[in-house]
């Protein structure tokens, strides 16, 4: 089931990429939104997020989808990224921010998507984890 609805990556593997941002675009095209999330795996920094990939702004780029940024501010304390036995109950929120329109943006444009997108999320978690 879960091969059904996630699309995953090997970050590793310059097919794996492709075949992941080819799947995406086609989902977006013809079938639904999806859900990218631009950080690839869970933050083990010190700062509220890590760097961004660009595949997630490529494609909104390519397809002239706004990017929908969404927040979990409360993850870290329900499901730890180093243990599965980290689980804990709790109240898990999501945060909706605005929509960042990508219409008529390029390539050119992708490094001031990315930086409007993280530092819109950033302060959100910063906000939202008080």
């Amino acid at each position: 089931m879960y091969k059904q609805i996630a699309i995953l990556v090997d970050r590793s593997s310059n097919e794996s990429r492709a075949k992941s941002m080819r799947l995406m675009w086609r989902a977006m095209k013809h079938e639904c939104n999806i859900a990218v999330f631009p950080e690839g795996t869970f933050n083990e920094t010190g700062k509220p997020l890590k760097d961004f990939y660009d595949g997630a702004f490529r494609l909104a780029i390519n397809t002239q989808s706004p990017v929908l940024p969404m927040v979990f501010p409360d993850t870290v304390r329900r499901w730890h990224y180093n243990t599965v036995l980290g689980l804990k109950p709790g109240r898990n929120r999501v945060v909706y921010l605005d929509p960042v329109p990508t219409t008529g943006m390029t390539m050119e444009d992708l490094p001031k998507l990315k930086a409007t997108v993280h530092q819109q999320m950033e302060t959100a978690l910063l906000e939202h984890s008080r």
